[in-house]
Parts: C-alpha cells; sequence; structure tokens
C-alpha cells in the first residue's frame, strides 16, 4: 500500500462502519468520521445504531472488565464492566440484566480509556509485509496472505541470499537437532515461537499449534522474565501450588510494600488502588520499601527508600529482631503437619519443625533412621525423640545434634542461625538505612496478629538475586502465621473457572481428550529453562561452567535470554522464529544488544513478526503479518488473587477488524495449520463433526467450560449450550458475588498446603557455571555476574545506580501512540535527586546524557530534579524513547511511510543498562528465577547542549 492510499485509509476513518476481516480494496465511506490525533470522533448521543459490548482490558496486564460503547460500527467510549470486580466495588450481582447493567459503569483507567487511540492507530499495518531489503534496512514491499504463508511454509531463495528451510521441512519428529547429544531433542525444536505479552486463551490455543501439532519445544517463551518471573518462581519455592500472593486488602490493618507502587502500577492497578483508599480509611497502615517517593509513597504512612537489590537484608533484619523479641507465632511454626494446624483454626502449616540433614541439604526421611512411617513424611522431633511428621500435634521447634550418627537441624534452627549472621547495624548498613527503621518496621509489622501482610512485586526481584529477595519477604508472612487468614496473606486468590476444562462439571477437554494426533515435544528449550544442566551431554564432557546459564526453576521462561542464545546457536542453531507482539530490543534491559543474535540471516534463517504495528524489534523481520487490536479480539484472561471472588473475564471481539486485512493470530495459525496439514484443525479438528476452523470454534468451548463450571450442576442460567454461552458472553465473563469473598475467619478459595521456609529441591541444585548449590533459606545474597562474582559495577567512573518504573498512564510498549496519554507525559524524564543535580550543575530542563560501559553514547532526556528520591539513584519511566513504533518513517513499496514524532519523545532507560561482563551479550540475570536484571546498572550522567 502506497502513501495515497494511507492516507485515504485515515481519511475515510476506514470505513469502519462496513469493515470486515477479508481481503480485498478498500472503500471509503460515505461519511467519513472525524478524527482527532488520530482517532474517531462520532456523535455518542445521536448514532443509529448503538451497542455496548463487554471484554477485558489489556493496556496493562490487569485484566480489567471494560464496556465498550460502539457507535455505528465506531467505538465511542471504553468504561468500566460493572459485572467485574476490577472495576467496581462492591461489583454488581452476576444475574443483573445485561441491558440494565448498561445504565452503570465501574471505572476504567487512563490506559484503558486511550485504546481508543491505539485501535485507531493511523500506523497500524495494513497488509501482510516482506522485507524488500538487508535485514533491518527498513525497505519493505505489500504481499498478500497467500503469498506470505506458500514463503514461510515451504521456504526456497526468499531473499536472493541462499535457499531457506520452511515450516514445512523443519517439522521433523524424528532427527536429532544434535545426533552427538539426543537430550536437546529433534529438528523440530529449531523453530522458536517467542510471544511477548500473551494471555490466557491464546496461550493454550498457541501451546496446541506450536507444542502438540507442530512439535517444537520451544513454544512460548515469552515475556514474563522481563516483568515478574522471580517473584512467581520465588512464591513457587515458598508454596506448592501458588505463584502469587497479594493482602487481603479490605481486611488488613498493616501493609508492608517491597517494590512496588500499588497506586500506579502492579495489578490489578485500579482495584488496589481503589481498595487501599478503603483501607486508609479505615486507619490501615501502608508502608513503602522503594528508593523512589512514588505517588504510593505518598499516600502512604511511611516511606522507606531503601538500597536497590538489599530488600533480602531488611527482611532478615526484621526477622533478627521479631525472634530475638519472641514476636513470631511459634505455635503455628511447631505444627508439623495439616491436622495439627487445622486443631488452630489453621488452613495450612510450614515445615519449620522438619529435620535437615548437614551432610546432604535434603530434608532427613523416616527411612534414613528406620524409622516407620508414611511415604510423605519427614522427620521431626517430639519431646526430643524422632518421630514422623505426619503423626505429631506439636513439634520441637528447634533441635541441633545426631541421629544414627547423621547430623541434623530443625528448619527453624537453620533459620535462627541464618538470620544471626549480621547484626541489626550490618543489615541497616546493606541497605543504607538507619537501624531503627528496621526496628520499627518488624515492630509494628508483628503488633497486628494475622492482619499484617509483607508483599512486594518486579522491584525486589528484577535482580540478579530477585529469587532469594522474593523467597525471603514471604517467610515474614510465614513468621507470624497470617496465610489465607481474614487481613492476611492470600496466595490463592478467587482464581477462575478452567476454561480449559478436565473438572468434573466443564463441558470440553480441551487440554487432553480433544486433539487428535497430537504428538508430544521433547528436548530442552533454547532458553534451557526447567532443564537441568548435569543432565547435559555437555555437562557429562566438559563439567562446570556451562556454555551459557541454564535455568532449571524458571517456569516462566527466560525471555532476554532467546536472542542472544539464538546468536550464539546455543544448545543448537534456530532456523525459524515466529514472534507475536514481541519487543524485546526495546522492553528488555541493554535491549539494543538483542539485536545482534538475530540479524545474520546465516545464524538465524527465518524471522517472521506477527504485529500491528512497526516495532523496534519486528523491524528486523524477514516477514510482518498484521494482527488485530485487543477490541478486536478473544482470550480468556486470569486476575490477581487481589481478588478473592472467583472471576473468569472474556475478552471478546467489539467491532470488526478497522485495518480490514489483519488476522488474529488464531486465524494466522490456523490458516498455516490447514495449509501444512498439521493434526487438530480443519473440519474434524476436535474430533469427528467438531470443527477447529476459526478462532470463535476454539474460544466457544472454553466460554462454554467457563459457563458449565467446574463441578457438576455449576452453571449459569440457560437451557442450551449457545445460551449458557452467550450468558457469559453478555456480561463479559463469570463472576462470583461480592459477598462470597470470606468463609468465616478466612478467605472463601484459600491456599490449603504447606509453606516452605526451607525449600530442599532449591538447596541440593547447582548453579550451572559456578557448580555451587543454590540456598534453601532466606538469604541475602549481593549482585553478582553469571560467573557467581560480585558485579564490577566501577562505581568511581559511573557512581549512579539507575532504576526504572511504571507512570500510571503508561504500560507495556503501545502506549505511546496515543496521543492522549503523551500529552499528560512530561517532556522531562531523567529524574535525579536534588541534591546530587546541584553538585553536578544541573537544573530542572536541562538536557542531560545517561550513559554506561554498556553503552557509552547513552541516551539524553530532559532533567526531572526532585527531592523524591534516595541520593544516588537516577530514574527514567518506562513507556517512552521509542525509536520505532511510527516515530519515523520506514520504505513501503518504494514511498516513504508517514510518522508522528511525538511517539518518540523522551528517552528510556533500557539502553543504558549493564550487559553481563561475563557474557557480554545479555543483560544479567538471576540464575534461579531467571529474571532479568533491571535495577543493578550503574550510569553516568552529565549535563549537555541540546
Amino acid at each position: 500500500m502506497g502513501f495515497t492510499d494511507r492516507r485515504t485509509f485515515i481519511k475515510s476513518a476506514l470505513a469502519l462502519g462496513a469493515m470486515v476481516a477479508t481481503s480485498g480494496c478498500m472503500k471509503p465511506a460515505d461519511k467519513p468520521a472525524p478524527w482527532i490525533s488520530g482517532a474517531p470522533d462520532p456523535d455518542p448521543m445521536n448514532g443509529k445504531n448503538v451497542k455496548i459490548v463487554r471484554t477485558v482490558c489489556l493496556a496493562c496486564h490487569s485484566a480489567c472488565g471494560l464496556q465498550v460503547k460502539v457507535v455505528d460500527g465506531v467505538v465511542a467510549k471504553v468504561s468500566g464492566n460493572p459485572y467485574h470486580p476490577n472495576t467496581m466495588e462492591p461489583h454488581i450481582p452476576y444475574g443483573t440484566d445485561p441491558k440494565a447493567a448498561e445504565k452503570l459503569e465501574g471505572t476504567v483507567c487512563a490506559k484503558g480509556g486511550a485504546l481508543i487511540q491505539s485501535l485507531y492507530n493511523p500506523d497500524r499495518l495494513l497488509h501482510p509485509l516482506k522485507r524488500a531489503g538487508a535485514r533491518g534496512s527498513g525497505k519493505w514491499k505489500t504481499i498478500t496472505w497467500e503469498q506470505a504463508y506458500n514463503e514461510i511454509i515451504n521456504g526456497g531463495d526468499l531473499f536472493g541470499e541462499g535457499p531457506v528451510e520452511g515450516l514445512a521441512a523443519l517439522r521433523d519428529l524424528q532427527t536429532p537437532i544434535d545426533p552427538e547429544a539426543p537430550e536437546l531433542g529433534p529438528k523440530a525444536n529449531s523453530v522458536v515461537f517467542m510471544p511477548g505479552r500473551i494471555e490466557h486463551g491464546k496461550k493454550e490455543f498457541t501451546d496446541r499449534w506450536f507444542k502438540n501439532a507442530f512439535g517444537t519445544v520451544n513454544n512460548r517463551l515469552d515475556h514474563t522474565s522481563i516483568c515478574e518471573t522471580s517473584h512467581h518462581v520465588g512464591l513457587s519455592l515458598c508454596f506448592e501450588g501458588s505463584t502469587h500472593i497479594k493482602p487481603d486488602i479490605m481486611n488488613a490493618q498493616y501493609i508492608l510494600f517491597f517494590g512496588t507502587s500499588p497506586y500506579e502500577a502492579n495489578f490489578p492497578m485500579q482495584a488496589l488502588a481503589r481498595k487501599l483508599n478503603f483501607f486508609r480509611e479505615r486507619k490501615g497502615k501502608l508502608v513503602i520499601v522503594d528508593p523512589r517517593f512514588s505517588n504510593s509513597a505518598a499516600k502512604a504512612y511511611r516511606w522507606i527508600p531503601i538500597l536497590p537489590g538489599t530488600d533480602a537484608a531488611f527482611a532478615l533484619g526484621m526477622m533478627r529482631w521479631m525472634i530475638e523479641h519472641d514476636r513470631i507465632d511459634k505455635r503455628y511454626l511447631s505444627f508439623p503437619n495439616a491436622k495439627a494446624s487445622s486443631a488452630d483454626g489453621h488452613l495450612t502449616w510450614c515445615n519449620a519443625t522438619y529435620l535437615v540433614r548437614q551432610d546432604t541439604r535434603k530434608f532427613l526421611r523416616p527411612a534414613d533412621i528406620g524409622l516407620s512411617a508414611g511415604e510423605k513424611d519427614f522427620v521431626v522431633m517430639e519431646g526430643g525423640k524422632a518421630a514422623a511428621s505426619g503423626a505429631p500435634a506439636m513439634a520441637d521447634l528447634e533441635y541441633t545434634g545426631e541421629i544414627n550418627g547423621i547430623a541434623v537441624k530443625t528448619v527453624f534452627t537453620m533459620l535462627k542461625e541464618r538470620v544471626s549472621e549480621h547484626t541489626l547495624e550490618e543489615y541497616a548498613a546493606i541497605c543504607q538505612l538507619d537501624p531503627q527503621v528496621i526496628v520499627k518496621t518488624a515492630d509494628e509489622f508483628s503488633s497486628h496478629g494475622r492482619k499484617a501482610i509483607a508483599d512486594f512485586y518486579r522491584g525486589a526481584v528484577q535482580h540478579t538475586n530477585g529469587t532469594y529477595n522474593a523467597r525471603t519477604i514471604a517467610v515474614l508472612n510465614f513468621l507470624i502465621g497470617n496465610v489465607s487468614w481474614k487481613g492476611g496473606c492470600e496466595a490463592h486468590g478467587g482464581s477462575h473457572w478452567h476454561e480449559m476444562g478436565g473438572q468434573p462439571g466443564n463441558k470440553y477437554d480441551l487440554a487432553k481428550s480433544l486433539h487428535p494426533g497430537s504428538v508430544k515435544a521433547k528436548g530442552v528449550t533454547i532458553d534451557r529453562k526447567k532443564s537441568l544442566y548435569e543432565e547435559s551431554t555437555e555437562f557429562k564432557k566438559n563439567g562446570y561452567p556451562a556454555k551459557r546459564q541454564w535455568f532449571p526453576f524458571a517456569n516462566d521462561n527466560v525471555y532476554q535470554e532467546v536472542f542472544p542464545s539464538i546468536g550464539a546457536q546455543y544448545p543448537y542453531p534456530i532456523k525459524a522464529l515466529i514472534t507475536y507482539w514481541c519487543n524485546v530490543a526495546y522492553a528488555a534491559p541493554a535491549g539494543i544488544h538483542q539485536i545482534k543474535g538475530i540479524k545474520d540471516p546465516k545464524v538465524l534463517p527465518l524471522f517472521v513478526a506477527i504485529d500491528m504495528v512497526m516495532g523496534e524489534t519486528s523491524a528486523w523481520a524477514d516477514y510482518i503479518l498484521p494482527t488485530v487490536h485487543i477490541l478486536e479480539d478473544w482470550a480468556t484472561p486470569h486476575v490477581a488473587p487481589t481478588i478473592l471472588t472467583q472471576t473468569s473475564g472474556v475478552r471478546q471481539p467489539c467491532i470488526p477488524p478497522v485495518a480490514r486485512d489483519a488476522k488474529s493470530t488464531e486465524e494466522i495459525f490456523i490458516d498455516i495449520a490447514l495449509k501444512m496439514g498439521l493434526p487438530g484443525y480443519g473440519k474434524d479438528g476436535f474430533g469427528p463433526g467438531m470443527p477447529l476452523e476459526k478462532p470463535s470454534d476454539w474460544y466457544h468451548k472454553m466460554v462454554a467450560n467457563i459457563a458449565y463450571g467446574d463441578k457438576a450442576g455449576d452453571s449459569v442460567p440457560g437451557e442450551t449450550e449457545a445460551e449458557k454461552v452467550q450468558y457469559v458472553l453478555d456480561r463479559g465473563g463469570r463472576f462470583e458475588d461480592y459477598s462470597k469473598s470470606h468463609n468465616g475467619d478466612h478467605t472463601s478459595h484459600p491456599y490449603k498446603n504447606i509453606c516452605l521456609i526451607y525449600n530442599e529441591k532449591l538447596a541440593t541444585t547447582r548453579d550451572s557455571m559456578t557448580g555451587q548449590f543454590f540456598d534453601g533459606l532466606p538469604y541475602y545474597e549481593p549482585i553478582r555476574d553469571a560467573m557467581g562474582r560480585p558485579a564490577d559495577m566501577q562505581k568511581d567512573k559511573y557512581p549512579f545506580h539507575i532504576i526504572t518504573y511504571h507512570p500510571v498512564y503508561h504500560a507495556q510498549a503501545r502506549t505511546a501512540v496515543s496521543k492522549w496519554l503523551m500529552d499528560l507525559t512530561p517532556e522531562e524524564c531523567v529524574e535525579i535527586y536534588a541534591g546530587d543535580a546541584q553538585q553536578l550543575g544541573i537544573r530542572y530542563g536541562d538536557m542531560v546524557r545517561v550513559y554506561s560501559p554498556s553503552n557509552p553514547e547513552g541516551v539524553k532526556g530532559r532533567a526531572f530534579v526532585t527531592e523524591a528520591m534516595r541520593p544516588g539513584i537516577i530514574s527514567i519511566p518506562h513507556s517512552l524513547g521509542h525509536w520505532e513504533y511510527g516515530s519515523k518513517s520506514y520504505t513501503l513499496d518504494g514511498k516513504a511511510t508517514p510518522h508522528r514524532s511525538f511517539i518518540g519523545r523522551g528517552c528510556s532507560a533500557n539502553p543504558v543498562m549493564m550487559l553481563d561482563p561475563h557474557l557480554k551479550d545479555v543483560c544479567m540475570q538471576d540464575p534461579i528465577g531467571g529474571s532479568a536484571s533491571f535495577y543493578d546498572s550503574y550510569v553516568a550522567i552529565e549535563k549537555v547542549k541540546e
């Protein structure tokens, strides 16, 4: 499409009322809608055809329900869905008539309201594109979907650079990808699917395609490691079956937040903020531990300006004071099993009394000492005698000694020894705080019974020591026995109805029985997540260190490691990369260096990007396939345990695709599957007579599972399946009544399992680079590189610690296209403490350059001089500083495309963040959780001329 056609595209408002998702020529609307900053402006009062569609937002990861007003085929207004618990307190009863509910509105944040502008973004990609020059040259040509599919599937000499294997040739489930290392799996693993932001519904659909139909283990290497993954991994090592905690805000008395700004970010942000307002009205005490004086800190009872990355030291100092002053729940800690703790009303118990062998780091098992016991029992001391953990009503909390010649200690004894490794003064010195700050916080935290909670998010975990920080903070809650109690720590939340099925009441088992011809992917992923290095051929040949880090606990992928691993062809070469909403080059720390891994077609022969705009990463692809917007798409997003009632939101298309040639991810992969003949697609995709030919075939079954519930007899009203599905869609999901959040003194859907102070699996697993065991207890570790060495920050040349954060009006990589949101964003975006600025001669509004050892050129932005920062910190908010996304032109069919320079305004911290000193092609990483290090880099700053 040329420049003239694109102008017609904008002026005609895309023939908004008449567009459908088919190819063909665009026809201008009879009466083009006026445009304001790229968004249409229909008359919301006098439109002839008005409908309300309830869906789910994806402007951030909160998954808030939306109520979308569509006037004459144009999205005229976005508000909150009053059925959804994220957007109204309390949300309306589920039985409320949908027409009556149209008179009500829940809340929506600025990002959600501005979805209109990204929907009607004039820079959206309109047709499939193929590069028309060298990779990354910015030269493109328009092609048809048919040409794109044929070339991607069949390969050939696509660019005059030599033969490229297509997907058909790469789907080899028999030939080893490396004959000398069969554990790596078959050749099919040379195909990688790397989505950025992808949610439930899509996750399971693409897993079905890549893992169970195509047969690659590289089926969904998503973005989570640059967002939060060590939070999830750390908590998975504290709980069995939970990866997330949140406070029961409406009933808590004291909330201690580490590294998060609940009034601006975290999720669900607006629900957190609303509930915290009620909490503060009740005189609840909110404490924010963060180096930046955020808007959340401004509303807090107290702000603690901690040094980044020292959260575990602060928590260990709290533990030491609490133990020494008998401010822990020793009775709860002494319960060795569920039956014993339930006598006191607890739904959980912990392993504080379990004995740990000091030789093997493992728990002592009954069989080790010839003790008769159950298969799942451990060993505790009861009155000074060894006993199986399943029997005693109480066990000895402290013990050090030998049993049958085996040296053992209880977990609690080991914890006491751990917290005693430093004095309070030493812990405070690590955090660069006054010791009395730790004392006061520990005193307050332990003064509210079970109605206090320590919570955290990415600020505490996106470090090389992130998983240890997560585990240590979480254990504070165990010491006061608050898990699953009203007003305490919620580790489960209301959860959701299981859209994939497999539960007694579900209609369809999408996870297992409805995929004829399904294959089983096998091998090691390119990012080496959930794999033990010691089981590899490489280890057996070479021992430690591995060539690159392995991440046996990284349950949520290692996003920032994918491109560098492709570049290193480790542990095997990749032949085809397919990305979706992936912008790792912009979003990852030191992301500008990521492109080196994929820029050479000889190293990565085929790169296909599915995207809505020309992004910083998709600009390097061979093909870009245009996809649909959030308001044109399907998904079944889940909510965080902030929400205590069962919640299943459903994202559904509000209008047909504005860019008429765009396709959803599901459409694209169904098309390719049908052309390749992959199992599980077509007229009998789910089995005889059950087609999987379009996205609604998939989502109808998911919504039916939600409608029918997870137990027999639990379903929404309706005589037929279609009626029940429509009942859910009319309300934008299924939502349990607000009154069902609690059951007596507990939450209604509580975590009911063990709380792990000591994690045996972690303690007995070795780091793939150093060969050293990880630590199974709460632990503070300084910032380290891939080889386990203290990272050389060169503080003499680069004296400032750089951090970043999400402001409330921006999130992800897409909000900069909104003129509304960018008008709210001040031009000044390099935040510096006033005292530091004065010493450097920097004044508010000066142009400054921030640079680092990994990026000597640095980034430029205006100084925002503030007292709201601890000294020695530079902060740059995320979501600004784009160099693509419509901020500059590219060449399409021989002509320069229009661009909007405001999209590139400001700067980003990510380009100046530190590369790992050992690996040199990726940022520093948490070797346990796999998180990218966002908060461990040091920079210099100087005033420059404009």
